[in-house]
């Protein structure tokens, strides 16, 4: 996998769960608010992985299917 795909893939949560942390430590957030926030940071985080990766996996299947109709193509010209 290519660098500039995994840093789509790492950073977003990475910077949701650092500023979680963050606010955490310095005790801006607690109780159930923090509670919360860090459902939402995983739910936010899962959702940005699973969107970029289906990207990935459409693009993919995508050009597979165009070298298998150019082949097919070819084929049937032959």
């Amino acid at each position: 996998m290519k660098a500039e795909y995994l840093a789509k893939v790492i950073l977003p949560p990475f910077i949701i769960f650092a500023v979680l942390v963050a606010l955490t430590i310095a005790k801006v957030i607690s109780g159930w608010l923090m509670y919360g926030l860090w459902i939402i940071g995983f739910v936010v985080a899962n959702i940005i992985v699973t969107k970029i990766t289906a990207k990935w996996s459409y693009q993919r299947r995508r050009e597979l299917r165009m070298k298998e109709e150019k082949k097919n193509a070819e084929n049937k010209d032959k």
